[in-house]
């Protein structure tokens, strides 16, 4: 039997948008290996442990062209973050609760992420992290 969204979910730990970077790293503490980040319970985007590696790279060792783009037209806001928000990982991609788990695969594969919010009535209600896909190789 192919398992879904719903049998492979973990529940969400949530962060405000604006919730500052100490807030991130002690809510850490107690999660999964992700935060999901909303503002207003809009869904922002997602901090996964790994994002807050930035924070501690010294400045004379950032390079330039992953800061602010190849053209330089882009500001990666990551390296510098005051809140939750500017560590988010954005991503429009949701799936519902009966998603298959190869779907899920293909939606993370796709759009490079590692996790997946879990939908229900418009509502996070879940999260499917990588590492239980891994489980079921």
């Amino acid at each position: 039997m192919v398992k879904t969204a719903e049998e492979l979910m973990d529940e969400p730990d949530f962060i405000e948008a604006d919730a500052p970077i100490e807030e991130v790293e002690k809510e850490f503490e107690g999660s999964e290996n992700t935060l999901i980040v909303r503002r207003d319970d809009e869904l922002i985007g997602e901090i996964h442990e790994n994002a807050l590696l930035k924070l501690l790279i010294p400045e004379e060792r950032l390079d330039e062209e992953k800061v602010i783009g190849i053209i330089g037209f882009s500001f990666d806001q990551s390296y510098v973050a005051e809140k939750a928000e500017d560590l988010a990982s954005r991503h429009e991609v949701t799936v519902p609760k009966d998603e298959e788990l190869g779907e899920i695969a293909f939606l993370m594969d796709r759009e490079d992420i590692r996790s997946l919010p879990v939908e229900e009535d418009g509502e996070v209600v879940g999260v499917v992290h990588e590492n239980r896909l891994m489980e079921e190789i």
